[in-house]
């Protein structure tokens, strides 16, 4: 037991490195991205279980106003697909590549939204709570939205609904059983890296199960890929961004969880509702938006280390210990 709650630990203390790995692991060897396509359906309750759990064993945060939550809730689910919409009404795309987009922005938070938090220092519990309030709202979110921009994509909600809330349901009372009897689950549940541990899991799968279509989309057209890929990173971050800057009065921590559930979304759970339906070119792009997801922790992580690291390389590649003060 304490063996399976030392690897968690490591799992989840590695995530991003993890989870970039995992993409490159199913694009080189096949078998392995067929194998975490067939994982789909378990990766699903691991991220909701992995954030459920993070967000339970988090150290204390500032408490969110319920007045702030429902702002944020609005920015996300409703403000950002309305303005992508109004925005994109002025480009020229292609309609199938259009619902691609829309439908990537029309999906809630991605399900390990309170683990990644963690991963970054920020939030877990405002990610966990925005992030299940809108995938719990996404059976009737979705198709409303999909039908008032036009979007042109049939849905199958009501299985999705049923899926969705038994996952859900499913992973928050094991979370709880796990939480109220913690001591008895030390050995498996250490800290809560074990608890993020738990979430990374989910997402290798997602990554090795999501290179399986990004195969398929870069020998069909690698130009056309790379197009969509440039852009899903564009939108991932710059849509962090902005909303990190849109609430940084209210601190680095809540703006930048608002910022991680703006941009990552479950575009996977887009992708089931249109019943894996999806024109191949809005399903290329769909697929580009994981890559972003997947990789952000880990850019993140190197972007906070960097000033660190050239603050001791750089002296001395000019010939001066760190210590050293200038001479001038």
């Amino acid at each position: 037991m304490r063996i399976l709650g030392k690897l968690l630990s490591l799992v989840g203390g590695q995530g991003p490195i993890l989870l970039v790995i995992s993409l490159g692991a199913g694009v080189l060897v096949h078998p392995l991205a067929h194998l975490g396509y067939e994982l789909l359906p378990l990766s699903a309750f691991l991220l909701t279980l992995g954030s459920f759990l993070t967000a339970g064993l988090s150290p204390s945060e500032v408490k969110t106003r319920a007045s702030l939550i429902a702002v944020v809730l609005a920015w996300v689910g409703v403000g950002l697909p309305l303005a992508a919409a109004a925005l994109l009404s002025f480009v020229p795309l292609d309609p199938s590549l259009r619902a691609g987009v829309l439908l990537s922005l029309l999906a809630p938070p991605v399900g390990s939204a309170a683990a990644i938090a963690a991963m970054l220092g920020l939030q877990p519990r405002l990610a966990l709570l925005v992030s299940i309030a809108l995938t719990l709202l996404a059976p009737i979110s979705i198709p409303c939205f999909a039908t008032l921009l036009g979007l042109g994509v049939a849905f199958d909600m009501t299985a999705l609904a049923i899926r969705l809330f038994a996952i859900i349901g499913v992973a928050a009372l094991v979370a709880f059983l796990a939480l109220r009897f913690r001591r008895t689950l030390t050995p498996i549940l250490p800290d809560q890296r074990a608890a993020t541990g738990v979430a990374v899991i989910g997402l290798i799968i997602v990554g090795l199960a999501t290179s399986q279509g990004i195969q398929t989309q870069w020998h069909s057209n690698p130009l056309r890929f790379e197009e969509m890929l440039a852009a899903a990173i564009a939108t991932n971050f710059g849509l962090c961004g902005l909303a990190a800057l849109v609430f940084s009065g209210l601190g680095l921590q809540v703006a930048g969880t608002v910022g991680l559930v703006s941009g990552n979304r479950n575009v996977t759970l887009a992708w089931a509702a249109a019943s894996f339906g999806l024109p191949p070119l809005a399903e290329g792009y769909v697929a580009a938006c994981v890559i972003p997801v997947l990789a952000l922790p880990l850019i993140v992580k190197l972007c906070v280390a960097l000033p660190g690291l050239l603050s001791r390389f750089v002296p001395q590649i000019f010939g001066r210990a760190p210590s050293e003060k200038p001479l001038l």
